[in-house]
């Protein structure tokens, strides 16, 4: 961990990954150095001034972020049982 960035020698498959979750950095040791129950994941970039190492940025997700989450997923699951196309 660098900051509240990860460095990697390679691209990591984020793909699969969810859009919140618990990040926990170890140092060598294995002691946790840094810990937040909500994160998100903001970027991944690689950068050619550091021998093309990969950069992942995380921030945590703010408790306005979980409400804004927890509303729009009730209100998801009201239209599905309801029938109601919310994009409309």
């Amino acid at each position: 961990m660098n900051g509240t960035n990860y460095v990697s020698e390679v691209k990591v498959d984020t793909a699969a990954w969810p859009p919140t979750f618990k990040l926990t950095a170890k140092d060598e040791e294995g002691t946790v150095t840094e810990a937040i129950d909500h994160a998100k994941l903001i970027q991944q970039e690689q950068y050619a001034w550091d021998g093309g190492k990969w950069y992942l940025a995380f921030a945590p997700v703010s408790p306005q972020e979980i409400e804004n989450a927890r509303l729009q997923s009730q209100l998801d699951y009201l239209a599905l049982v309801a029938d109601i196309d919310l994009d409309a």
